[in-house]
């Protein structure tokens, strides 16, 4: 009887902290995002050494934040645990005042936990706040986070669209070639042999530039969504404007590397393999496609970004879409190929292995895993 009567006192006075501390403005006194562990192996281990959790762990020394309140917020619903026992379960946030948290929990140190089906930096803030004057509003973090990259998505989107104005205004005839949605699936090419005879033009080149900034700008967006076992998309990942438009570049940068590599790859073995006059075919039908379906998937990723759209399957649909993609081009540029050539279709198939098929679980492994 005197536990039920303590539990019920308990979840009242609970819930006079937590009513009297939403009404309130807060300032940032600490982070503890950086002190975030998880058990595994039978100890604590820091949070970026963990792939996918539904728990993490954190200590909160109570007599050094006297007076300030203990914020969790996340996108999702989370269950927060103190000391190993219940404190809420919330789909919002909690503003928990510390002091007034002693007379149930009396310890010097908390051990604070959170549950949840999918735990991320991105989507869980856990802040020590101060009580701030009504004249003073601070930004809320998550919001922040959200609006900042939103507004590269609408720059980034606006950079490529004007981008491909000019190019296209520059040399509409080839634009209409790469851009030609019958070409891309079409076993049969054309005459036109001086698109694919001059790949290192200016304007070629051109293109390629805008390609890779178009593919950036999609794993842009789906790395800003991925879960942490996703190890490419911590290498991406941005809280400010700035940061994110530079970690853009830097990939568009990685990304016209790995063509021009593609380039070079696929001249050297289409001469290697004695039909080097397929080689400007294999890659201008490869950079058609990119452009082809890339441009249309990097649209509809946008249109679902900015309409608030934070679903993790489906971000995470979208980067398995780019595997299915490129296992298809697979197939379809060996129909393209052997339309063109005497040669037997096993030697296609081995040279088809060294530039496409190799390249492709690569590519697996660095955005996978």
């Amino acid at each position: 009887m005197k536990l039920t009567t303590k539990l019920f006192l308990n979840s009242i006075v609970l819930g006079a902290i937590i009513s009297t501390a939403a009404a309130q403005e807060f300032t940032l006194v600490k982070n503890f995002e950086s002190e975030w562990r998880v058990f595994q192996n039978g100890r604590y281990e820091p949070f970026e050494n963990a792939g996918r959790v539904n728990s993490i762990y954190f200590n909160v020394e109570v007599n050094k934040f006297s007076g300030n309140f203990l914020h969790i917020k996340s996108l999702e619903p989370f269950t927060l645990f103190i000391n190993g026992e219940l404190v809420e379960k919330s789909d919002a946030a909690l503003n928990l005042n510390i002091d007034s948290l002693r007379g149930i929990f009396q310890a010097s140190i908390w051990q604070v936990s959170l549950y949840q089906d999918k735990i991320g930096k991105r989507n869980l803030q856990t802040l020590i706040q101060s009580k701030a004057s009504r004249s003073s509003e601070t930004a809320d973090p998550l919001l922040l986070r959200f609006a900042s990259f939103r507004d590269f998505a609408i720059v980034g989107m606006l950079v490529l669209m004007v981008m491909l104005i000019v190019i296209i205004q520059l040399n509409p005839k080839l634009a209409s070639d790469y851009f030609s949605v019958t070409k891309i699936f079409s076993v049969r090419e054309g005459e036109d042999t001086q698109a694919y005879s001059r790949i290192t033009s200016s304007i070629n080149i051109l293109f390629y530039v805008y390609s890779s900034l178009m593919l950036s700008y999609y794993l842009m967006i789906i790395f800003h969504f991925l879960p942490s076992q996703y190890q490419a998309a911590l290498s991406f990942q941005s809280s400010t404007f700035w940061e994110a438009l530079m970690n853009w570049l830097e990939l568009s940068l990685i990304v016209l590397g790995l063509f021009f590599m593609k380039i070079m790859l696929v001249y050297v073995l289409s001469f290697l393999f004695g039909f080097k006059e397929l080689g400007g075919i294999h890659f201008f039908n490869w950079v058609r496609l990119l452009l082809g379906v890339f441009g249309v998937l990097s649209i509809v990723l946008f249109l679902y970004f900015i309409t608030h759209g934070q679903r993790e399957g489906f971000y995470a649909f979208f980067l398995g879409a780019m595997s299915w993609v490129l296992a298809g081009w697979i197939v379809l540029i060996i129909f393209k190929l052997q339309r063109q050539m005497d040669h037997s279709l096993f030697h296609l198939f081995s040279y088809i292995c060294a530039t496409e098929l190799i390249p492709f679980l690569i590519t697996l492994k660095v955005l996978y895993y």
